[in-house]
């Protein structure tokens, strides 16, 4: 490829000079002008987050309560903690998870379980995972001495950065009927995280269930997103691990400092140009087609986790009037594709070693050394170092694309659908007289009205519709990424296949970029991306039919097959290219289903394309 041999660092742009010319950083820091209007949504300013580090530091008991809190709950007993939310309420506690920060290790730390999804099968896996642990044996008796066994360590925390955010309740209920069951105390065992007079609220004041603050200072103007690393949704599970690992307090005030200093947004302000994100904000800017970019991000090993919680901050901030930046794992894309363009689309390396010399086109390197340090204290200050970091790329390039960040507003279009759906008892009803649907196999694909073929396989439709997109003459009709959305906890096989065939279809055969998502957690990610942000999408969302029913308890599919139908319906509502394609029967028989329908539509596209 095109070898740039700029040094990304000192290259004077238009949008660097505007930065600087408008003062954006001080905008930012002080919460006023334009950055102060991209921040609010509706009257409410939400930039909390900008200076949340130097206002903890600055006082000098908030963060020592919080050790102080995880402390207690320890010598309480709880030694499980369920922490049930979507999106930014519980995604980073999911990065955490995975670099290794919520493990129990053989008893020794409070284990922490992230819960976003409403498929019965998830609430399952949580069973199973305490039960193992116990080395329990899950009979069919379900009796009160063995939930009083299975749960008398247990903590579900319910948060909610959001009004109106409802699955965290339904957890809630789920497990405040088996703590009833277990006789053990609700107020010990149940805890509640949220906004003021958010559904989530209303529910624990009804139940005096006990509650706490997201931010420390009882302030509310930091959106879900943005948690990490200013609110409880960072500081109690870091906390949880931090007192577990040395004993004493002042390690949360200790890994803050670092990631403040690390972080240095006082340089950021006066020497924006040095500031490596900063620089991205840049990058991104300049590589951008229409206001839309498409960011493909590797990350160094063992930190990928971390491209989701990007994934999150992007879509769901920027992903608006066809604007914003869609967020991928890396890809390795065929070029010689009909669908291939460079065109709005920027590699980013985040690399732990000095960046070389020279750069390929299109392609920006992230220096970041902090993520190379192995103590766990500061591999956390470089967790929180990141979180800071894109967190103010995110709202320079907002600034410089006129994008209000703060809200989410294609969001509650289909929540308020959901709660219609679930209300009239069958979700799926209205999909039966649809007209735009093709069966074959015990499957059925549901396709915007327009698609009336109904003698197409459910196969020969979707592959049309790629091969529509692939020839389109005109930018607008053509096809820039693949969306791929499980609806629920699926096998892993199906994940298996979904890789293969759907990467081939989109990375080999068009050129693309594919994202593959899980739902419901994924819609509270990047669904206001997909419905609002860069049009040029072709998605498929899938749903089981068929759900297992839950161990313990009472807990129903209805919810989850809400979410997947007021989503696709949402999405055609949008106007953009959504399909969901229904299996039924049991898993072997879904899965037959699941892999015949790519089979079939790899082999449609290829033929055509290569012929």
């Amino acid at each position: 490829m095109k070898k740039e041999t700029q040094d990304q660092s000192t290259t004077p742009t238009s949008a660097l000079q505007r930065l600087i010319a408008e003062d954006a950083l001080g905008q930012l820091r002080r919460s006023e002008g334009l950055m102060a209007q991209l921040g609010s949504e509706g009257d409410e300013l939400k930039l909390d987050w900008v200076e949340g580090i130097a206002r903890l530091l600055a006082d000098s008991t908030q963060l020592e309560e919080v050790e102080g809190q995880a402390q207690r709950l320890w010598q309480q007993g709880i030694r499980h903690i369920i922490w049930a939310g979507m999106g930014g309420s519980v995604l980073t506690v999911r990065v955490l998870a995975e670099l290794g920060f919520c493990a129990s290790q053989n008893g020794q730390y409070s284990a922490l379980y992230p819960l976003d999804s409403t498929d019965p099968a998830a609430l399952n896996a949580l069973i199973h995972q305490i039960a193992a642990s116990k080395q329990l044996s899950l009979d069919t008796t379900h009796s009160a001495s063995l939930l009083h066994d299975l749960f008398d360590d247990v903590l579900m925390v319910g948060v909610s950065m959001g009004m109106t955010s409802e699955e965290p309740i339904t957890h809630l209920m789920w497990f405040s009927e088996l703590l009833q069951q277990a006789s053990l105390p609700l107020s010990e065992h149940l805890l509640v995280m949220t906004l003021p007079n958010s559904y989530l609220d209303q529910f624990a004041q009804e139940r005096a269930v006990p509650r706490w603050s997201l931010q420390l200072d009882g302030r509310t103007g930091t959106g879900g997103r943005m948690s990490a690393p200013t609110t409880r949704v960072f500081l109690l599970p870091v906390a949880l691990y931090l007192t577990r690992l040395t004993g004493t307090t002042g390690q949360l005030r200790n890994v803050l400092q670092n990631a403040w200093q690390d972080y240095d947004l006082a340089s950021a302000e006066s020497k924006p140009a040095q500031h490596p994100f900063v620089q991205l904000a840049i990058a991104l800017n300049d590589a951008s087609q229409d206001s839309a970019c498409r960011m493909l991000v590797e990350m160094p090993t063992h930190w990928e986790v971390l491209v989701a919680w990007i994934e999150q901050l992007m879509e769901e901030s920027l992903g608006k009037g066809g604007k914003g930046i869609v967020a991928f794992h890396t890809q390795d894309l065929n070029q010689q594709a009909r669908s291939y363009t460079e065109d709005g689309m920027l590699h980013v390396r985040v690399a732990t070693e000095n960046k070389p010399s020279a750069l390929e086109s299109g392609s920006f390197i992230l220096e970041q050394p902090t993520m190379a340090a192995s103590d766990p204290r500061a591999r956390l200050a470089a967790v929180a170092t990141q979180f800071l970091g894109w967190q103010l790329t995110m709202a320079l390039y907002g600034y410089l694309q006129h994008i209000t960040f703060a809200g989410q507003p294609a969001v509650e279009n289909y929540k308020a659908r959901a709660r219609v759906l679930r209300a009239q008892g069958d979700p799926l009803h209205i999909t039966h007289d649809w007209p735009a649907q093709s069966s074959q196999y015990g499957m059925t694909l549901l396709a915007p009205a327009h698609y009336l073929d109904t003698s197409a396989t459910p196969a020969e439709v979707f592959a049309r519709t790629l091969l529509a997109a692939a020839r389109a003459s005109s930018p607008q009709d053509g096809v820039r990424y693949l969306d791929l959305t499980f609806n629920g906890a699926v096998p892993v096989t199906y994940t298996q296949i979904a890789t293969t065939y759907f990467s081939a279809i989109g990375n080999l055969l068009l050129g693309v970029p594919v994202k593959l998502r899980h739902a419901p957690a994924d819609y509270h990610s990047t669904e206001q991306g997909e419905m609002d942000g860069l049009p040029t999408l072709i998605s498929l969302r899938v749903l089981l039919r068929e759900h297992e029913p839950v161990l313990f308890g009472n807990y129903s599919d209805i919810f989850l097959l809400a979410q997947a139908v007021s989503t696709w319906q949402a999405m055609l509502e949008q106007g953009r290219r959504c399909f969901l394609l229904v299996l039924t029967g049991q898993p072997t028989e879904a899965e037959q289903q699941l892999r015949g329908f790519f089979n079939d539509v790899t082999a449609l596209v290829r033929k055509e394309l290569e012929a």
